[in-house]
Parts: C-alpha cells; sequence; structure tokens
C-alpha cells in the first residue's frame, strides 16, 4: 500500500529543465537554463501567525522542500525573485529573453503577492518573508525595510487571485537592492532548491567561476499559486540567463586566467599591405570556429536529471543551419548530427559540438519593442534632475505602464514634471516618499505613438543624510535602483513584454569623514602641550644657574667629576 501512495505522489509531480544555446553576433551565445518544478496538490489555507495551527503533512515531490514552508507560513501566493548582473545590449542581442518576465534590474529585485486582512498583516508577512529569502539565498534582503518597499498599483491578470479566506485580500509588494553583488554564493542556494541538487542534468554545466565570467547574467526565481477547485498546486520556474565571450572563455581556458600575446606566426596580417617581422596591420577574428560544451563550462552535462517519464531534461540549439553544425559526442557512441533539440536519455556524459564556417550568420535578432534611457541632469549638490525617454520604434501604438521607486533621500515635486515630445499621460500615481520611512513612488501610464518618442523630466532635490547612514566609500555615490517599464496588451490588458532602465549613481553632500581624526589629533596635541607645561611649573624648581652648579657639585656624579678633574690635575703637575 505505502508502494502505491509513493507512486501516486510521484505521478502527481512533474520536472522538466531545458537548455537553450543561441549563437549571437561577435562569437557570443545566449545559453538559457530554465527548471520548472510542480508540486502535489494540497489545499490551499490561510497561515494566522497570532493564532497557528497545526498544518496536515504534505508530499511535495520535485519541489524544493526549503520554499514551502516560507511560503506557507507568509501567506504568500506568488513570489519573483531577480539576480542580475550586467548591461544587456538590446542594439547587438534585440529583446530580452522570454519577454523579459524572468529578468530584473541590476542587483536584487523581489516581489510578492501576499494574502491579509489588511495592509499591516501583509507588511509584516513580507518582512518576514524577505528574512527568510535572505538567508536561504545568501542576499542581503534582510536590509529590506518600509525605506525600500512599494505596493505597485498596476496589476495583471498573470498575478495570482488565490486566497484562502474571502476576508482576505492579496498585497503586491516590491522592493529592490540595486548595490547588492551577485556571486557563487547565490548560485548555491539556487542549486540546493533543484530536486538534482546540480549533480546530474543541465545543472551539472553551471559553475559559478564560469558562469560569473560573462558579459551579462541574470538568475531568477518564479513561484506561482494555480488552483483548480479546492486543490492547489505550487509550480516553480527557475531560470538562469548568461551571455558568453565564446572566444574569451577558450583562451582563457588554454592560457589560464593571465592573458598572454599571440605569437607572432599565429597573427592574422592584412596581406594587402605591408606586413613582415616587425610590421602588422591585424585582421578580426577567424570566421570560422569550433567549440564544445566542456569548453565553455569545463564539464559536460552529466546525464538526465531522472529517468522517467515526469521528469524530461532537454537541450535546444537556436541556429542558422545552412552555416551552423551540431553534433552530439557521447562516450562508446558514434557522433550524431542535431537539429534543434536533442532529448537526453541515456545517463552517460553528454557533450555538444558547435562549428560554423562565419560566427556572425546568425539567426536574425528579434527587435525590442521599445527603447529606453533614463539619466540624471545638473551637478549641483543640493538638488538635481532626471531625464527620461522612450522610444516606440514599432509601427502600432503602445500602451505603456513606467514604474519608478526613488530613496527618501531624492525628493521630486510633481509640479516640474514635464513631457515633450509625442505621446501622453494617460494617468499618474504619485506617493511622496516619507524621510526613513518610505520611498517616493512614482507611476506613469503612458500612450507613445508609432515611430514616436516621449521625454519626462522632474526636478528633485538632494536631502542630508546622517554621518551614520553614509555607506563606506560615500565620495562613490549611492545605487538608484533601475526604473521598471511594462508594455500592455490592449486587447487582454496583460504584460506583452516588460524591461528595466539602466540603474543610476547619486552624488550627495558629502561630509568630511577625516575630520574627527584631524580634530582628535590636534586637541590631543595642544593638551599635552599645555600638560607639559604646567607639569614642568608644578613638579620642578626654578633655581639660577649658579645655585645649579653647587646643587650638581653634591650629587654623586659631580663629585666624581671632581675627583677625575683632580686626578687629571696631578698627573699634568707631575709631568711638568
Amino acid at each position: 500500500m505505502i508502494w502505491f501512495l509513493l507512486l501516486a505522489v510521484a505521478c502527481a509531480a512533474s520536472y522538466h529543465e531545458e537548455l537553450t544555446f543561441r549563437p549571437l553576433p561577435r562569437n557570443t551565445l545566449l545559453a538559457d537554463f530554465h527548471f520548472n518544478t510542480v508540486s502535489p496538490e494540497f489545499p490551499l489555507e490561510y497561515t494566522n501567525s497570532s493564532a497557528p495551527q497545526a498544518s496536515p503533512p504534505r508530499h511535495f515531490g520535485y519541489f524544493p522542500r526549503l520554499l514551502a514552508p516560507i511560503v506557507q507560513a507568509t501567506n504568500t501566493r506568488e513570489l519573483h525573485l531577480r539576480f542580475t548582473q550586467g548591461w544587456w545590449d538590446a542594439d547587438s542581442w534585440g529583446s530580452l529573453p522570454e519577454n523579459g518576465e524572468v529578468i530584473g534590474g541590476t542587483g536584487v529585485e523581489v516581489w510578492a503577492a501576499v494574502e491579509a486582512p489588511d495592509v499591516e498583516a501583509a507588511r509584516a508577512s513580507w518582512f518576514k518573508l524577505t528574512e527568510s529569502l535572505s538567508g536561504v539565498f545568501c542576499a542581503s534582503l534582510n536590509f529590506v525595510d518600509d525605506a525600500v518597499t512599494t505596493f505597485p498599483q498596476h496589476k495583471t491578470a498573470s498575478e495570482a487571485p488565490f486566497v484562502a479566506s474571502p476576508e482576505n485580500n492579496l498585497y503586491l509588494l516590491r522592493a529592490a537592492l540595486p548595490d547588492e553583488p551577485i556571486c557563487t554564493e547565490n548560485l548555491t542556494p539556487f542549486l540546493k532548491l533543484l530536486p538534482t541538487r546540480g549533480k546530474a542534468g543541465i545543472a551539472s554545466l553551471l559553475d559559478g567561476h564560469k558562469l560569473y565570467d560573462s558579459l551579462w547574467h541574470s538568475m531568477s526565481v518564479d513561484l506561482v499559486t494555480k488552483c483548480s477547485g479546492s486543490e492547489c498546486r505550487l509550480e516553480s520556474d527557475q531560470h538562469i540567463h548568461h551571455i558568453a565571450d565564446i572566444t574569451r572563455s577558450i583562451r582563457r581556458r588554454n592560457e589560464g586566467g593571465i592573458p598572454k600575446p599571440v605569437p607572432g606566426d599565429k597573427l592574422r596580417c592584412d596581406e594587402t599591405k605591408h606586413h613582415d617581422a616587425w610590421h602588422c596591420f591585424p585582421l578580426g577574428e577567424e570566421p570560422s570556429i569550433e567549440w564544445d560544451i566542456e569548453a565553455l563550462y569545463g564539464r559536460q552535462i552529466k546525464g538526465p536529471g531522472f529517468e522517467n517519464k515526469n521528469a524530461a531534461t532537454k537541450v535546444n540549439f537556436l541556429i542558422d543551419s545552412d552555416h551552423w553544425k551540431v553534433k552530439s559526442l557521447r562516450e562508446g557512441q558514434p557522433d550524431t548530427d542535431v537539429t534543434e533539440t536533442f532529448e537526453i536519455v541515456d545517463a552517460v556524459p553528454h557533450n555538444f559540438r558547435l562549428s560554423t564556417t562565419d560566427f556572425n550568420k546568425v539567426l536574425p535578432k528579434k527587435e525590442t519593442p521599445l527603447l529606453v534611457s533614463r539619466s540624471l541632469t545638473g551637478y549641483s549638490q543640493d538638488r538635481g534632475g532626471m531625464r527620461v525617454t522612450l522610444h516606440n520604434p514599432k509601427d502600432e501604438d503602445l500602451s505603456v505602464v513606467y514604474f519608478e521607486s526613488l530613496p527618501w533621500f531624492m525628493r521630486i515635486y510633481l509640479h516640474t514634471l514635464q513631457v515633450s515630445g509625442n505621446g501622453t499621460i494617460e494617468n499618474r500615481f504619485f506617493k511622496p516618499a516619507i524621510d526613513r520611512s518610505r520611498p517616493t513612488h512614482l507611476e506613469l501610464a503612458l500612450n507613445i505613438p508609432a515611430g514616436q518618442s516621449l521625454t519626462l523630466t522632474y526636478q528633485f532635490d538632494k536631502s542630508l543624510l546622517l554621518f551614520s547612514e553614509y555607506p563606506p566609500d560615500a565620495n562613490h555615490g549611492f545605487a538608484i535602483e533601475p526604473a521598471v517599464i511594462k508594455i500592455i496588451d490592449k486587447a487582454t490588458g496583460e504584460t506583452s513584454y516588460q524591461l528595466r532602465s539602466a540603474s543610476l549613481l547619486l552624488t550627495l553632500p558629502t561630509p568630511d569623514f577625516s575630520m574627527p581624526y584631524n580634530v582628535t589629533i590636534l586637541t590631543c596635541t595642544v593638551m599635552s602641550l599645555a600638560f607639559g607645561c604646567v607639569f614642568n611649573l608644578l613638579a620642578k624648581k626654578v633655581v639660577t644657574e649658579e645655585e645649579f652648579e653647587e646643587v650638581a657639585k653634591s650629587t654623586p656624579l659631580g663629585k666624581l667629576k671632581a675627583k677625575l678633574a683632580y686626578l687629571k690635575s696631578k698627573l699634568k703637575g707631575t709631568k711638568a
């Protein structure tokens, strides 16, 4: 009977992992690691922290056992966590993967839909959630407080509408830490959430030293509650995207961490110009290239994640088949050609070799539906400005939601908001900041005509901080989190594409932190001089030079000198 129950639980849960490679221009590669996990069904319940009740035991199957209690204890119905570093080059790489749905801004970003009877209860659950996630992912989410938390107003149908109690509501909360560094300490907990623990399947390729040696990388965790009747499931989607520089990765593997100059016999010189042992007009990289997965990640794929029908492992290649060739390499088996999708079934190491005669012959990029430029203006120490330009390159009008959360020390003035160019503000929401308690929340619903640009400008004041509120190296500046821009489908009202602007660096008036040390040193010097003079007057007696000589003669040293002088005079008298 127990075996039948375990079999039923295993069949109720599912796990799928998928790896997609897409070559990009200039010998770069976009890699997308996707892990999808669905939990077994369970009844949706509201956890009351003031009157806790024992919940019935649950089976989790492939679902991460670590996250389920956190989500349950905080009544979180939807969770989105983002770790991103780098700058996305839209001109070369096109639109964001997954239409930007799983891509965050620079640093750490967290969204959550929390079920609660009121705002205060939702806020308490939110802080409990961020503190728990801080410990799980080794991130600084424990620094999320009221000063960086906002309640976004625009909600789409994609957000979970499920509540356990009809008396409760769902509250959408958001926070971001733009200056949070991303490192291997965040990747290790990510791998531990997978049922394979990074030991099998495509997760076996993930190595922090290789992954973070990228031009751009993003890691995301999405948890969504999906219900059918009285039974619900938790669906987890974990993504890792990164842009790898193939040439740099292969060179580092062959030469080590220290780059070496190219030998003279390997230089590619332009033969139409003068060249000899001392002169060379170098050409670009060799257009033909061949590399494999092991050369890029330092390891092979260790078979499938699981060997059953409820867990699939696939590798996709988005290539131009006229110029690119892909072969599957397995030990003890002949090399086989791969077209677009390869499903890993055998529990043996898998490797894939990609070759091309011209690495610039790639699939056409998908153009970005919206271009955004955001920058600071002004150079004063007490005030500044913001300039945001949104350009619509498409041949149809766009409905855009612009969301901005600014720190409390940027006091913006809504009456200075000016709109130039073509486009209109359909709706606006503004919530001013409270010092050290609430950030500035600005949300605008915009309409941008086809092929036109819209520019927003506004002014703000810079507040003075307490000396304890300045971070180390305060002269470097304060990181301002990116703005969130969503493109809304007018037919369905859902988000069709979203992106983040670049993060900014704001300089504030910074005190001279060396001044206390200078004052301390000067004060100690003056006090020591004054004390020395007073001490000499109190502890020493002032006498004339004649008195000093008389006293000196009566001392043992003076008597010894007198005897030596007497002996010396006697010796001189004898010689004479």
